[in-house]
């Protein structure tokens, strides 16, 4: 028999197709069986498909609930209908996948994994409101852990917590500008308080017992005297090569970093692309590398760049390099880990007997040091990557409580000059006649 304009049969199934925004959809009817009946119902059928295409009214979820065509080509409203929390998250996450590097995407990932667990993936994200927002916060902060690749443990920091709801808010507000629902519930939940973090860093007492200990190998003095004296990030460190200095000028140029991820990347913001200028005992402590790691082999990488896509290949010799015997050897051995790095700073505080603080506290470490040397805030901004001095006179403004004494010594000799005495009648409160 003659099929109906449309209508495909298919062995023992029928299909029809048809042309909706420009593209034409194909959709087996599930169930119907090829007979005379079902081939002439299916006709019909699609007769009243085109003609709901024709005036505007059709709603291809609704037709067609299971059909991965209609995910993509229905609209807004008709989605948000059967939107799961699980869809919505994995909509977003492709949707800003060119926002982010690989490592910041694969870290929003696993926050948004957590995140759909414990909201319930198969929940409509429509249905999920204030009241499911401060369960959800409340989960964060009591519950337990889900790491696949590490311990686990009950509760989790206020910083934490807050990424995790402000990841939430993010896309319910991608939702919300998609047309998929209509309000954001996590909009007015307000973040867990959380005390304010201070910089712990090394008293200069400290750094000369780290670095003047028996148990200190010549590297490792070199590694945390440059850590120190520069303030350069770990990633940094990581990926600082000999043709990045210039001895001579006193300079290091950053142009690349290390992420956790274990690729090259340049610094997040142009800012932290910068030349840094070099204080005397960062300066000794490369000349003295030079003769352990100078001579090495060039490594050809590739470092990403901030478009999308885009790379650069260069040749380095890594200043800093795992020995054979190190348990903390990036892949291939040539140069550490960020993790590796770690590695080291806590052994040698063990090694010391140095009480022990995160290894990013270098970084805190010569940001104190030069505010409390009084160097320009401007100036130690340029040196450490920021835009400005504000993140340094916010995060990192914390003056040595050893130089106390100094610092009162300095200020003494300062205002020595200016006379504060006063006659002692005015004292008495009135001018002597």
């Amino acid at each position: 028999m003659m099929t109906p304009e449309g209508v495909e049969v298919r062995g023992t199934s029928i299909r029809i197709w048809f042309l909706y925004r420009g593209k034409r959809c194909k959709e087996t009817l599930k169930g119907w069986q090829a007979t005379p009946a079902n081939i002439r119902k299916a006709g019909r059928l699609r007769a009243v498909i085109v003609s709901e295409i024709s005036d505007g009214t059709f709603d291809y979820l609704a037709r067609f609930p299971n059909s991965k065509k209609a995910r993509e080509l229905g609209s807004a409203a008709s989605l948000s209908k059967s939107m799961t929390v699980a869809e919505l998250f994995e909509k977003w996450l492709n949707a800003k996948a060119a926002d982010y590097s690989r490592t910041t995407l694969r870290n929003k990932r696993s926050v948004a994994k957590t995140c759909v667990q414990m909201l319930g993936p198969e929940k409509l994200a429509v249905n999920v409101n204030y009241e499911d927002g401060l369960l959800l916060r409340s989960q964060l902060i009591s519950g337990q852990t889900l790491y696949s690749h590490r311990g686990n443990k009950k509760g989790r920091s206020a910083g934490t917590v807050n990424s995790y709801m402000s990841l939430c808010a993010e896309v319910w507000r991608f939702a919300c500008l998609s047309g998929y629902i209509a309000s954001n519930p996590f909009e007015t939940i307000k973040p867990v308080r959380s005390d304010d973090t201070e910089p712990d860093p090394l008293e200069y007492d400290e750094f000369l017992s780290l670095i003047n200990h028996p148990s200190i190998t010549e590297q490792e003095r070199n590694l945390w005297t440059v850590a120190v004296y520069t303030g350069l990030r770990h990633g940094e460190l990581c990926a600082l090569a000999w043709e990045d200095i210039d001895l001579k000028r006193g300079e290091i140029k950053v142009t690349r970093n290390l992420s956790i991820g274990g690729y090259f990347k340049v610094p997040k913001t142009k800012s932290g692309e910068r030349t840094i200028n070099l204080l005397e005992p960062a300066i000794d402590a490369l000349n003295r590398q030079k003769a352990l790691t100078y001579l090495a082999h060039e490594e050809s990488v590739s470092v990403l760049l901030r478009e999308p896509g885009r790379q650069r290949e260069e040749s380095c010799r890594w200043v800093f390099k795992p020995t054979m015997k190190s348990a903390t050897k990036a892949e291939g051995g040539s140069y550490y880990s960020k993790s590796g790095l770690a590695v080291v700073w806590n052994s040698c505080m063990k090694r010391t007997g140095i009480r022990r603080r995160t290894p990013y506290q270098t970084r805190h470490t010569y940001a104190c040091w030069m505010l409390t040397e009084d160097a320009n805030p401007s100036w130690i901004a340029r040196q450490m990557g920021h835009k400005d001095a504000r993140m340094v006179m916010t995060t990192y403004g914390k003056f040595m409580p050893s130089r106390s004494g100094q610092q009162v010594e300095k200020l003494n000799k300062r205002f020595s000059t200016v006379s504060h005495t006063c006659p002692i009648e005015n004292l008495k409160g009135g001018k002597k006649n």
